[in-house]
């Protein structure tokens, strides 16, 4: 027998049974055991602040005809350091991931069944999700072995990238919307069970305080890289209740509502590329900030973290009609009425929710471009009790300028566009 304690730093819920239980599901049969495995963990320093991660191989034997056969899964449980935990409340953000994949992803993977129909399946398949606060475990296909990706971090995608990626977010959100148009009571039961798990009153103690420190780093960029209206436009933006009103956009269930994935940023999509590394096919993973809002906000985390000041100069509108043309395509697949959200709705939706998109934003394009000796070593935390995230994330004002121009953007183009007052 194999030594299952090589993999329960993951979750104590990771034993014979539960293996057993998961190739059983994988592969559809009953006559399946484990007889052995194997781990593999790369993860990135910065790369998850919310939970261990462990990549497994499992090898079980048909008990019918001695065959082996292999699963490849990605196992993710709590933090083992207790001030890590604590400190990121990744028991928070864990409850809504499972909530995820145990009660809004079985939602809309059956009104699609029910319409015979896939408009959307672009998420690693799940094998098992188990919240407590204790020993809460996601068990994913590992898609990885189907030759899908990470994409670098720090440097802005290229149109195809973010083309891939925004039609992803136009089936997600389209699924969604259709199934709220044809099963509203249900929509808002499932939704109820979200909490929001950043911008509320609830955790503004938790965030505010390394935001103001976020923002002081982007005033200096911006008062470095550009004409003074930029700042005092920036002054203005910032000086009242700026986490208090993001918040009030995030608790917002206005027209255009859905299941959004909430965390945009480069290390939350895989892509699988050709020889040439033209990318071909793009996967959603990590849903811990999955909330219901506005679609609007996703397009904006995502354009704003994931691509550069000149991609959006040449190439803003046209992606925003790509993400348009494909809800509206996954809305009719879906029997519902496509001219129920215009692309004017989009683009006002846009404007309507820009402010979370600068104030999300900030934060992910600093992380990404920290180099990795900025990063801090959250394994070393010390103690039981949360730290602040001010004294845990310690940032500097970039001394490059390159870094200075990546962080300012943001607000410059949301201005520009007339987004922000």
């Amino acid at each position: 027998m194999f030594d299952i304690s090589e993999i329960q730093f993951i979750s104590s819920k990771l034993d014979h049974s539960l293996l057993d239980e998961i190739v059983k599901k994988a592969f559809a049969l009953n006559n399946l055991n484990v007889v052995d495995i194997s781990t593999n963990s790369n993860s990135k320093k910065g790369d998850s602040y919310l939970s261990t991660q462990c990549r497994i191989t499992i090898k079980a034997k048909d008990e019918n005809t001695s065959d082996d056969k292999f699963l490849y899964i990605f196992v993710k449980g709590l933090p083992e350091n207790l001030a890590r935990r604590k400190t990121f409340r990744s028991v928070d953000f864990f409850a809504n991931e499972v909530t995820f994949y145990n009660k809004v992803w079985p939602a809309l993977h059956e009104f699609q069944m029910s319409k015979n129909v896939e408009t959307f399946n672009n998420i690693p398949a799940c094998y098992y999700a188990f919240a407590d606060g204790i020993s809460d475990i996601v068990a994913l296909e590992d898609v990885s072995y189907k030759g899908f990706q990470g994409i670098s971090r720090s440097a802005g995608l290229d149109v195809r990238h973010a083309t891939i990626i925004l039609k992803l977010f136009a089936k997600f959100h389209g699924t969604s919307l259709a199934f709220k148009l044809q099963y509203l009571d249900k929509f808002e039961e499932i939704a109820n069970n979200l909490h929001e798990t950043y911008f509320t009153e609830k955790f503004r103690s938790w965030y505010e305080n390394f935001q103001k420190v976020n923002l002081k780093i982007v005033r200096d960029a911006i008062e470095k890289e550009l004409p003074h209206i930029y700042l005092a436009q920036f002054d203005k933006i910032v000086s009242g209740d700026f986490f208090g009103n993001i918040s009030k956009l995030c608790e917002k269930r206005g027209k255009f509502a859905v299941f959004t994935h909430g965390d945009a940023w480069v290390p939350n999509f895989l892509m699988k590329c050709d020889s040439n590394n033209v990318p071909l096919e793009g996967i959603m993973i990590d849903f811990q900030l999955l909330r219901t809002a506005s679609l609007a906000q996703d397009i904006l985390f995502f354009l704003y973290a994931c691509t550069t000041q000149e991609l959006r100069d040449e190439h803003w509108d046209s992606l925003i009609n790509d993400y348009y043309i494909e809800l509206k395509d996954t809305l009719q697949k879906l029997g519902c009425d496509s001219n129920f959200i215009t692309l004017e709705n989009v683009h006002n939706e846009l404007k309507d929710n820009a402010l979370f998109g600068v104030g999300m934003t900030t934060e992910a394009v600093t992380m990404s471009i920290l180099d990795d000796d900025e990063t801090a070593n959250i394994d070393e935390l010390q103690g039981d009790d949360a730290h602040p995230l001010e004294k845990v994330w310690i940032i500097h004002p970039f001394k490059s300028q390159e870094k200075r121009l990546r962080i300012c953007s943001i607000f410059k183009d949301a201005i520009d566009r007339g987004y922000l007052p």
